[in-house]
């Protein structure tokens, strides 16, 4: 009985892991060109995840930050698996703001950031 309560119990884990879903919607609040993104934890600590991958530092700009469960529908382009330079986290990329942006993002996200860049299904 023993033996199958550990597979049990590892089954529950993997099917609970959208109740543990992390994901930031971050959207300017200024009067500068808007952008729109949130991004998809991965791997992640869910701390360091919220209190520093949530938090964009561009000069000059301000952001509301919204920690939701998953990342909203309507978005034109993802960047699954996109990694941080000098870290091995995980993240992926949902982008709202402007589709005419997605040439240069897809080359970043394939080419730096290492991430595979897809447009999303209508259900997404």
């Amino acid at each position: 009985m023993i033996r199958f309560s550990i597979p049990l119990f590892g089954l529950l884990l993997l099917g609970s892991s959208h109740v543990l879903a992390q994901a930031c919607l971050i959207e300017s609040t200024d009067q500068q060109v808007p952008i729109r993104l949130c991004q998809s934890n991965i791997t992640i600590p869910k701390h360091l995840f919220s209190e520093n991958f949530c938090h964009p530092q561009i000069p000059d700009r301000t952001f509301s930050v919204s920690m939701v469960d998953a990342c909203p529908e309507g978005a034109y382009g993802i960047c699954e698996g996109s990694h941080t330079a000098g870290v091995g986290y995980q993240q992926s990329i949902f982008y709202y703001s402007d589709a005419d942006d997605a040439p240069v993002l897809q080359a970043y996200c394939e080419k730096i950031s290492k991430g595979e860049w897809r447009k999303p299904t209508s259900a997404e």
